[in-house]
């Protein structure tokens, strides 16, 4: 009888080990807490034209996220371990002229307090973006797939899927102005006359009205 008592309780304390780590090992593979995206504001690329080429501005997007809890454990002492360290955005774009550009990464900063809001800035563009398409990209806007990921404090993978658009603006057309080659003025850009071998007088300036140089 006491043999049978004796297995019996092993059998119990083996068992009752063997429950808690299985919730222990669930509880390690997945994290505490859930990265929400609060707010996003994408400026537009901003665009200029100098010496005939098209330059491009990018102003750094703006994001508010928030750190929320998926249990209870999430909002105990343990919090400090769920705050939320950010480290990469990952970008998709489809043009509006159906160009698909592949994914770029990007750096991204801050950290999110657990049970709590916090914002950064970052960039959701690159010249090989705005540039490396069969046409340059002013005047196009692209919806962008976005994946942005991090990790607790206690080491668990975070990420949040969101999406947004980019307006890259139209650049402004170059200036003309008169361009003197082998005698006969012309109205060109500055970079046309130069490369035709003719002399550029200055954005705006008239040719004679016999289209004549001196």
């Amino acid at each position: 009888m006491r043999k049978h008592t004796k297995l019996l309780t092993l059998m119990v304390v083996l068992g009752t080990a063997g429950w808690f780590a299985g919730c222990n090992g669930t509880i390690d593979k997945e994290p505490n807490v859930v990265l929400e995206v609060a707010t996003m504001t994408i400026p537009p690329v901003t665009t200029a034209t100098a010496s005939g080429v098209c330059t491009f501005t990018i102003t750094n997007t703006t994001a508010t996220f928030n750190n929320k809890p998926k249990n209870s454990v999430a909002g105990t002492s343990e919090a400090p371990f769920n705050d939320i360290v950010l480290q990469q955005l990952v970008v998709g774009y489809v043009w509006d002229d159906a160009t698909i550009t592949p994914n770029q990464a990007y750096p991204i900063s801050g950290t999110i307090p657990a049970g709590g809001t916090g914002s950064t800035s970052f960039s959701v563009a690159n010249s090989t973006v705005l540039s490396s398409a069969p046409t340059a990209r002013d005047g196009h806007t692209a919806n962008m797939a976005m994946t942005i990921s991090g990790t607790t404090v206690s080491g668990e993978s975070v990420s949040v899927a969101t999406g947004g658009q980019l307006t890259v603006n139209s650049c402004p057309p170059a200036a003309t102005g008169a361009c003197c080659t082998s005698g006969v003025c012309a109205k060109k850009t500055s970079l046309d006359c130069t490369n035709g071998g003719g002399t550029y007088t200055s954005d705006n300036t008239p040719c004679p009205a016999n289209n004549t140089c001196p």
